[in-house]
């Protein structure tokens, strides 16, 4: 298992999870991008060029095991004001056939190191809807400590976001 900047090798596979993510979660926010553009994209979201209003240096990276694609993670360099109340420092999302084998905990455990190493965080702040148990337990499992909920206004509607942060 590793994690690896988007990869040309592996976009067969994240093709394949975009179309499970198409069949099982037909309305919800992708983190998942256009396969023709993912490894420009995060390029340049990595080295801060082009960078769309309101929006931070991010690094990307997928989960690999046994050559498919399993996952993918952002993490933002820093946080905005949009970011302390939605997004936090780090997103993720698991391919939905790999979902509940303990991939996300993982996948965001090997973040953490990348977080304290290569941008010198001592904590992150993660958040995700207050529904979203298989999140909240990854968080939990990383050592994620609820500081509060608060209440967004969002594309989707309104949302209860948890706020978590890691001492890393």
């Amino acid at each position: 298992m590793k994690l690896i900047r988007p990869n040309r090798k592996y976009i067969q596979s994240y093709i394949e999870a975009i179309e499970e993510d198409e069949i099982f979660r037909p309305h919800s926010e992708r983190l998942f991008g256009d396969p023709e553009t993912i490894i420009e994209s995060s390029y340049n979201l990595e080295h801060g060029i082009n960078l769309p209003i309101n929006y931070v240096r991010a690094t990307t990276f997928w989960l690999i095991d046994n050559e498919k694609f399993i996952g993918e993670i952002n993490i933002r360099h820093e946080l905005n004001s949009f970011l302390i109340n939605y997004g936090g420092h780090v997103g993720y999302e698991i391919r939905q056939s790999e979902c509940m084998k303990g991939y996300g905990t993982k996948m965001l455990s090997m973040t953490l190191i990348y977080c304290k190493e290569a941008l010198n965080l001592h904590k992150v702040l993660i958040t995700c809807d207050d529904d979203n148990i298989g999140s909240i337990k990854v968080i939990k499992n990383n050592g994620g400590i609820l500081e509060n909920k608060v209440k967004n206004r969002l594309s989707r509607g309104n949302v209860t976001t948890r706020k978590y942060w890691i001492n890393i």
